[in-house]
């Protein structure tokens, strides 16, 4: 094991530490100003009821606006503030600009990958046993999870402009700074190998949304956007692949009720054409990479 690597290693595990730390400020904080600016706080525990007043969802979607900004934004300035700017990979402009093409052809990518999202889902619901313990463990947190972001997602007017920013752009740009711009690189260095950097930053990425229903499915949406980051040197394909995951599944809310709903029955012609599309999409954006590079 080189040097390079004990590093890597331990920088990751910092960094992992840091986000600890951060999301443990970012709910404190959030808990007092919630209380200065709504009064009653709101808590949400498994098994529980989920106000839904005006109030709390006004105070759910500022305690997210917390959780972004302070969670993994935190985690990103600690890191840069002790490691220095370097630490953060393919920020805004450290990079030659993208063709727009390419970050249409990301955005295409995660479009297509429905269907495949859809079918890992319905793989990932199969390996929970019913009635087993994982069940037990994992469904009323999901169910909480799910209840919580349908309410989150639930608006009209001006409301749905809020959504869109709260539950599709912050993520978009705070978590893809967290996990693509600073852990991803990190892992890379620590195992030596691109592929499980990329890896080994999905599962990550996914476990840290504790719902575990929708694991698979998280990881490959994760492993996606960090082929994008790592391929093309910049954060801004994954962000904007990230933020049109997220809006869509507010807009399959607004559409059907349910975020869970599919818009398109799941066949093997569906899932067959949509894992092609994607994979076309892909190689669309790496060639375009490659001639941007050698231009």
């Amino acid at each position: 094991m080189t040097p390079q690597h004990i590093k890597g290693i331990s920088r990751s595990l910092i960094f992992l530490g840091f986000l600890i730390v951060s999301a443990v400020a970012a709910s404190g904080i959030s808990t007092v100003l919630a209380g200065f600016m709504f009064g009653d706080v709101v808590s949400v525990v498994p098994g529980g009821a989920i106000p839904s007043d005006g109030n709390t969802w006004w105070q759910l979607h500022f305690q997210n606006l917390c959780s972004q900004v302070i969670g993994f934004g935190g985690a990103v300035w600690l890191a840069m503030r002790i490691w220095g700017r370097p630490t953060l990979a393919g920020f805004p402009g450290s990079k030659p600009g993208l063709r727009f093409p390419a970050l249409i052809l990301a955005i295409l990518a995660t479009v297509a990958s429905g269907p495949l999202l859809m079918a890992s889902y319905e793989l990932n619901v199969a390996l929970i046993p019913e009635g087993g313990l994982m069940e037990q463990v994992f469904k009323p947190l999901e169910e909480m999870l799910e209840a919580l972001t349908a309410f989150l997602a639930s608006g009209e007017g001006i409301q749905r402009v809020v959504i869109i920013l709260s539950v599709a752009g912050l993520p978009a740009i705070f978590e893809e700074l967290s996990f693509r711009g600073v852990l991803q690189p990190l892992l890379i260095k620590a195992t030596g190998s691109a592929f499980w950097g990329i890896a080994i930053t999905a599962i990550v990425f996914s476990a840290i949304h504790f719902q575990f229903y929708g694991f698979l499915p998280r990881v490959l949406l994760g492993a996606l956007f960090g082929w994008l980051a790592y391929r093309s040197g910049s954060l801004v394909p994954g962000m904007a692949a990230h933020f049109v995951n997220n809006a869509m599944a507010a807009t399959t809310l607004w559409v059907t009720g349910s975020m869970t709903e599919d818009i398109v029955e799941l066949t093997p012609t569906v899932l067959v054409i949509g894992t092609v599309l994607t994979g076309l999409a892909c190689f669309g954006f790496d060639r375009l990479i490659r001639q941007r590079r050698s231009a």
